[in-house]
Order: C-alpha cells, then structure tokens, then sequence
C-alpha cells in the first residue's frame, strides 16, 4: 500500500500530472485496500477520486480550500496510509462526506441562541 501511495505522490510532485498513471496507480491501490482492509468507504473514496480525474483531468474535491487538486489528492494519500490513526479516520469521514455532496451538520447555535 505505501509503495502504492509513494509512487502517485511522486508522479504528483512532476510538473504535469499524468492522469493515467495516476489512474491506474489509484485502481491498483483501491484492490490493495479491498484485499487487505475492511474500509469499503475507503474504497469508495479512491474509486471515486479515480473517476474524478478521468472526468475532469484532475482531482476536483477541494478539502483543503487554499489548496490545488494535487495538494488536496496528496492530502488524501497521507491519509489513507495512515488510516487507522482515530484523527486521521475523522478526516476521511469529512472527504468522504464531501465527495459524497453530503452537507456536513450544522451546529445548532441558533437554539442556543434563541
């Protein structure tokens, strides 16, 4: 799995992103984290970062706001090869909500307010 993630950070550090390496590195680290893990929304994640890039020619889910596809996908990798760290789960949950179109809850100052 970390041979995987390393190999696409590397070809993401290049100056253009080869979309299909990029691709086929993600597809083959989606079937590691299907053998070897009991994550499917890890799974989901990557699958849908991978159909992301074959429809837009980058990584479009832009977690981290200030930052471009390649800095908001290299996020993701870091994360994913450390999944099992709890602070690290919390934020793949957000990704995946956002890649997902689900609004994250609101907190409900309004009654506190009221």
């Amino acid at each position: 799995m970390k041979q995987i993630i390393d190999k696409i950070k590397k070809l993401l550090s290049q100056d253009g992103m080869d979309s299909e390496k990029v691709i086929g590195l993600l597809k083959d680290l989606r079937e590691v984290f299907k053998a070897n893990a009991n994550e499917p929304g890890y799974v989901r994640m990557i699958r849908l970062a991978y159909e992301d890039i074959e429809a837009n020619d980058q990584y479009t889910f832009l977690f981290l706001e200030e930052s471009d596809g390649k800095e908001n996908l290299v996020y993701l990798l870091d994360l994913l090869a450390d999944h099992t760290n709890k602070y690290n789960r919390e934020e793949l949950k957000d990704i995946r909500n956002l890649m997902e179109g689900i609004e994250p809850l609101q907190e409900e100052t309004e009654e506190l307010d009221a």
